[in-house]
């Protein structure tokens, strides 16, 4: 099976679990694969270690390579039609990276996110004269495009996280676009437990940032007739903000900011939580979360959900396994809350169980690999 170097803009991560995930698949179906990052990420997931020891950072690279400088000229008619990156910038960096994939015999490159990434993996794969591919995220398609359509039609193919993304992109070019949802590791999901008895509180984890809808969370919980308590996982820019709404409106003493936790931290206390609210909105600069990893955890661990109707939810989630309301709606928002708690234990363990079957059929790990794999090794 071919060598495939990933190209990432940061890792490892602590929000961005899905390069590691989507990596470790592939090596389990066989693929060796050789991590390539601009920048080493100073908190991240545990299992990620091994592929960050593997990974390769530029500063282990001759800042000028010349080893390919013959062949870049492949690579010159992307380069001319970029407009967001400097050209020489981008052919010294098209040429390191090719140099590191030469080392490691690697066939395909595979970016993700469609910036610097994507095009820097563009311009090797030219000099290298081998495949290419990248995967969209969310910001880098709708907030912040740099190029798109031209790194579209300078790849052998695009993944897109949701179908509303791949019926976007398949819009803009004659490249076929591939619709690649993350997953989760299934072997750190084992059975839900049946004996499941949850206390009373609530969970938001996730960035503190506009697009996660924090602030309606804290509205919605002012109009509440019966108190909640829940915790904050996470950290961001907006946090100083929240706390002080929280302290400026007297419940302080019922949010509680845990800051940013690890996969296993969230994996060893689901079963304290008797739900997950995830009030996803869609940021000025039109940023929003696409196909939210943390709604597929939560169905894995039987965490019951209310979230928002943007596309990226509704892909993942129905009726019967979790509720939808309106973004940017306190009010919505503290009715849904009301009803959660007033369903029985039996309503929510129903839900639970429905919601583990669909995340187990639909969102695995290994089931988007096979899918990756087989339009890789196509090529």
């Amino acid at each position: 099976m071919k060598t495939i170097g990933y190209v990432i803009p940061c890792f490892p991560t602590l929000s961005e679990t899905f390069t590691g995930v989507e990596m470790r698949a592939m090596i389990a179906l066989g693929h060796h694969v050789v991590p390539f990052s601009f920048i080493k990420g100073q908190h991240f997931q545990r299992a990620d270690i091994p592929l960050m020891k593997q990974c390769c950072y530029p500063s282990a690279l001759p800042y000028y390579s010349l080893r390919h400088i013959t062949h870049s000229l492949r690579s010159l008619p992307f380069i001319y039609q970029q407009r967001e990156f400097g050209r020489l910038a981008l052919i010294r960096q098209g040429l390191q990276l090719a140099l590191w994939a030469h080392r490691y015999q690697c066939r395909h490159l595979h970016a993700h996110f469609a910036w610097h990434s994507a095009a820097i993996a563009i311009v090797a794969a030219k000099i290298l004269n081998i495949p290419v591919s990248f995967v969209g995220h969310g910001a880098d398609i709708y907030a912040g495009p740099q190029d798109l359509q031209t790194k579209l039609s300078h790849c052998q193919f695009c993944c897109a996280v949701t179908k509303a993304m791949h019926d976007h992109l398949q819009s803009l070019t004659k490249t076929p676009v591939h619709y690649l949802p993350c997953g989760i590791e299934e072997q750190n999901y084992p059975t839900l437990n049946n004996d499941w008895s949850p206390s009373k509180r609530f969970l938001f984890i996730g960035r503190l940032v506009e697009k996660k809808g924090v602030i309606t969370l804290l509205k919605a919980i002012q109009r509440l007739k019966h108190p909640i308590e829940i915790d904050i996982v996470g950290d961001g820019p907006q946090k100083a903000e929240l706390m002080s709404f929280c302290k400026q409106h007297g419940f302080i003493h019922a949010v509680s900011f845990l800051g940013s936790q690890n996969a296993d931290w969230l994996r060893s206390h689901a079963e304290r939580y008797q739900g997950l609210i995830a009030p996803f909105t869609i940021a000025k600069n039109g940023d929003t979360d696409t196909g939210p990893l943390v709604l597929k955890e939560a169905l894995a661990l039987g965490i019951p959900i209310i979230t928002t109707n943007l596309v990226g939810c509704t892909e993942i989630l129905s009726p019967d396994i979790g509720v939808m309301i309106k973004k940017d709606s306190p009010e919505q928002l503290a009715t849904a809350i009301t009803n959660h708690q007033l369903k029985s234990h039996q309503e929510l363990k129903t839900q639970r169980e429905l919601g583990y079957r669909h995340v187990m059929k639909n969102f695995t790990a290994k089931a988007q690999a096979q899918r990756l794999s087989q339009w890789i090794e196509a090529l």
